[in-house]
C-alpha cells in the first residue's frame, strides 16, 4: 500500500509541476476545462462525447510526455545535438497529432 500511495504522490507532484512550469500545459488543461462542460451537456450520444473526453486526455498525457522528454534531453544537452533536436520535434509532432485529433473531436460533436 506505502507504494501505491507513493505513485500517487509522484504522480501528482508531476502534474503540479508541470502545471507550474509549461505554459502550454496550463493553456491545455484549462480550455479543458472549460470545454468539457459543453461536451457533457451537449445533444450528442455518449460515444461522441467520451471521444471528445479522451482527446482531451490525450493530449494532457502526450504533453506531459513531450515535457518530460524535452526536460531529461535539456539535462544531457551540452552542444546543440542532431539526436536531443530530433526527439524535442518528435515529441512535439505527437502533441500537435494529439491535438488535431481533439479538434476534430470537437468539430464532430458540435458541428457534423
Amino acid at each position: 500500500m506505502t507504494k501505491l500511495i507513493g505513485a500517487l504522490l509522484n504522480s501528482l507532484r508531476g502534474l503540479m509541476v508541470t502545471w507550474k512550469n509549461e505554459w502550454a500545459f496550463r493553456v491545455e488543461v484549462i480550455a479543458s476545462v472549460l470545454i468539457a462542460p459543453f461536451v457533457v451537456f451537449s445533444q450528442a450520444d455518449k460515444v461522441s462525447k467520451l471521444f471528445v473526453l479522451f482527446s482531451f486526455a490525450l493530449v494532457l498525457m502526450t504533453e506531459l510526455l513531450n515535457t518530460a522528454i524535452e526536460k531529461a534531453n535539456d539535462v544531457h544537452q551540452k552542444n546543440p545535438d542532431a539526436l536531443i533536436k530530433f526527439s524535442k520535434d518528435a515529441a512535439s509532432g505527437a502533441v500537435f497529432i494529439a491535438l488535431c485529433l481533439a479538434g476534430l473531436s470537437i468539430l464532430n460533436l458540435f458541428f457534423l
